[in-house]
């Protein structure tokens, strides 16, 4: 495989590709100076806070957005560890090599992460990252994850929320006034 191919071709992709903002740049081009560093491994370890800094990425939400859109398009292999200690696997698609077997209708599917996306409740081990990357013990996690999930993640008013995360910060938000 040719490195300076696969990030030409890359480039030749994203013009092509109207889903893509400079976030999705950014983030892929850290994970290609990431995949450098390894000796172009394939696949290699990442590490969160290494990536958003190469790619000049301050919000968890636009790198955890980003990382799943590039894999959802068909631009790297995503596999997530969940272990900050282990890191994440990722794979740069080799264009060459996948144009013929990546399908057409998957190229020009909508992200499904984008504003048409549908509430899933998380697992629990979503949960406790996502506050334990706020630092927050994750018994706080877990009390918020039993309550919406005894709540069948219904708001106060009986609508099925949106977005856990958004809850989550509303959670967050109000503990902290408690305590202090």
């Amino acid at each position: 495989m040719n490195q300076t191919k696969d990030i030409i071709n890359f480039f030749e992709h994203v013009i092509k590709d109207k889903r893509l903002y400079p976030s999705h740049i950014s983030i892929y081009v850290a994970l290609f100076q990431c995949w450098s560093m390894n000796r172009f491994q394939s696949p290699f370890r990442i590490c969160r806070a290494e990536v958003m800094e190469l790619g000049k990425v301050r919000s968890l939400g636009t790198y955890h957005r980003c990382i799943k859109e590039l894999h959802l398009a068909g631009f790297i292999i995503y596999s997530p560890s969940y272990d900050s200690y282990k890191g994440s696997l990722v794979e740069i698609i080799d264009f060459e090599e996948s144009e013929t077997s990546i399908n057409k209708a998957f190229r020009e599917q909508k992200l499904s992460v984008q504003k048409e996306s549908h509430f899933s409740t998380p697992e629990f081990y979503e949960v406790e990252l996502y506050f334990n990357e706020r630092a927050l013990p994750s018994a706080l996690a877990y009390t918020f994850y039993s309550f919406y999930d005894s709540q069948s993640w219904k708001l106060s008013d009986g609508k099925l929320m949106n977005s856990w995360q958004a809850a989550a910060r509303n959670w967050i938000s109000k503990e902290r006034k408690i305590s202090s």
